[in-house]
C-alpha cells in the first residue's frame, strides 16, 4: 500500500532549502570557504575557471545568491548574468584568442544539470576543439510546426 504524500510546511521548504545551500559547493565558493580560480566578481555573481574544462578557458559564471534553476532566478539577477557572459565572451576571444564562445545552461537533471545551483558554462571554442554540440533533430511537417506553436500561444495567454 502507498502511503500518501504529505505536504511540506513553509518552514519546513525554507530549512530544507538553507541545508542545501550550507551544501552548495557553488555558495561555499561564493562565501570564500572553498577556494577557485576568479576570474570575474562583483556583488551579484562570479565567474571562476572550471575544475574540468571542456576547453582551455572553460568558466562557470553563476549567482552568488543560491537559485536552483533558472525560473528560480529573479530577472535582474538573469539580466545582469546576461550581460556579464557577454563581458566573459568578449575577455576569451581576446585573451585566449578563442574563435568563438558556446553558453550553455542545463536546466534540470533532464538537460544535464549536474550542480544544484544555477550556472551558465562559457565555453571559448577553438578550431577542431573536439567538443559537438548537435542541436539538429527531426523536423516537423508545417503543419505540426503550426500545432505546436497555437498550443504554446494559447498556454502564455493562459498566463496573463
Amino acid at each position: 500500500m502507498t502511503q500518501p504524500q504529505t505536504q511540506l510546511s513553509e518552514e519546513e521548504i525554507k530549512k530544507r532549502i538553507e541545508m542545501m545551500k550550507e551544501q552548495c559547493i557553488f555558495c561555499k565558493i561564493a562565501k570564500k570557504e572553498i577556494p577557485a580560480k576568479v576570474v570575474f566578481e562583483d556583488d551579484v555573481c562570479m565567474a571562476i575557471l572550471d575544475i574540468q574544462p571542456a576547453t582551455n578557458g572553460h568558466l562557470l559564471l553563476f549567482p552568488k545568491e543560491h537559485y536552483m534553476m533558472m525560473p528560480m532566478v529573479p530577472d535582474e539577477v538573469l539580466g545582469h548574468l546576461s550581460v556579464i557572459s557577454k563581458y566573459l565572451c568578449e575577455l576569451l576571444e581576446d585573451a585566449m584568442k578563442a574563435k568563438d564562445v558556446s553558453i550553455i545552461i542545463a536546466n534540470g537533471a533532464a538537460a544535464g544539470q549536474q550542480a544544484q545551483h544555477y550556472l551558465m558554462h562559457v565555453i571559448p571554442r577553438y578550431d577542431n576543439d573536439g567538443l559537438n554540440f548537435s542541436l539538429d533533430g527531426t523536423a516537423l511537417s508545417e503543419n505540426e510546426l503550426e500545432d505546436l506553436a497555437q498550443q504554446l500561444r494559447a498556454r502564455l495567454q493562459q498566463g496573463q
